[in-house]
C-alpha cells in the first residue's frame, strides 16, 4: 500500500513539474508540446486556480512580467500531504 502511494505522489509531483516547465516553451496551437501542456493543464490547473486566487502572481516593474508562485506552492502543499498520509496510514 505504502509503494502505491509513493508512487502516486511521485506522477503527481513529477506531473506538476513537467507542467511547470512547459510553461516556458513556446509552441505552436497543435504541437505535442501544446498537446501536452494542456492535458496537463486539465489536471493542475483547477488546483493552481484556487491557489492563484488567494495569492497573485508577483509583478516585475522593469519587464511587466509576471512570477507565478503558485506552482511552487501546489509542490509544498503535495508535500505536506504526502508526510500526513505516511503519518496517517
Amino acid at each position: 500500500m505504502s509503494n502505491l502511494i509513493t508512487f502516486l505522489f511521485t506522477l503527481l509531483i513529477l506531473g506538476l513539474i513537467v507542467h511547470w516547465t512547459l510553461s516556458f516553451i513556446k509552441s505552436t496551437k497543435y504541437s505535442q508540446i501544446a498537446k501536452a501542456r494542456n492535458y496537463l493543464d486539465k489536471i493542475y490547473g483547477p488546483f493552481l486556480d484556487i491557489i492563484r486566487s488567494k495569492i497573485k502572481p508577483i509583478i516585475n516593474m522593469r519587464n511587466g512580467k509576471e512570477l507565478d508562485l503558485s506552482p511552487g506552492i501546489l509542490l509544498i502543499l503535495l508535500a505536506i500531504l504526502r508526510k500526513l498520509v505516511f503519518y496517517i496510514f
